[in-house]
């Protein structure tokens, strides 16, 4: 039996209660001013990476205005054609557009933001999101629908062990794309 297995066992032998995600989670709705980011905090759809690879730096940053704030274990969701799969779990404090969501953990004594990042992360949700989203050229999420997606709320140790498994996978697949683009290259 894995280690996995024994806390639910333990901890939820009834099984884990699902809750929405607006329930748990709210957007952002904090402003900061523009000039109070750079192209390395600064986060647009077009800076966030597509099929879950994060964030590379900004190509744009704007100078004037003010713009929603995140902060570190914030999850960011590209809102703009969400098949795109667009997330990024916040590393540092900065700003972002609304065309980016920004979702904050209301407790995180209940969720942890790494265990909500691999949720949100997951097929299902990124299909949740399609399914709901509004138009056709340029399809956008819906905000409404996506704090109503239902999500596991395990107790913090099971969360743990779930985000410890899904870091060692995410690790070994990581080893494993590296070790065969060098051997392609050396064929």
């Amino acid at each position: 039996m894995s280690r996995l297995d024994e806390l639910i066992q333990e901890l939820c032998p009834n099984g884990v209660k699902y809750e929405k995600l607006g329930d748990i989670a709210s957007y952002s709705n904090i402003r900061i001013n523009a000039l109070e980011v750079d192209q390395d905090n600064y986060i647009g759809v077009d800076n966030l990476l597509p099929e879950k690879q994060g964030k590379t730096i900004a190509a744009y940053v704007p100078t004037e205005g003010s713009i929603i704030k995140y902060e570190t274990g914030d999850v960011l969701i590209g809102n703009i054609r969400p098949y795109l799969k667009k997330i990024w779990l916040a590393d540092r404090d900065g700003g972002t557009n609304g065309d980016v969501l920004t979702l904050q953990i209301k407790d995180r004594v209940k969720i942890s933001p790494k265990y909500l990042y691999y949720v949100l992360s997951s097929e299902d949700f990124f299909y949740y999101d399609v399914a709901n989203s509004k138009g056709a050229k340029m399809p956008r999420g819906n905000k409404e629908m996506v704090l109503k997606f239902r999500i596991p709320v395990p107790p913090l140790p099971v969360q743990e062990e779930v985000v410890r498994i899904l870091d060692t996978f995410t690790e070994l697949t990581t080893e494993l794309t590296t070790e065969l683009t060098a051997r392609k290259k050396q064929y």
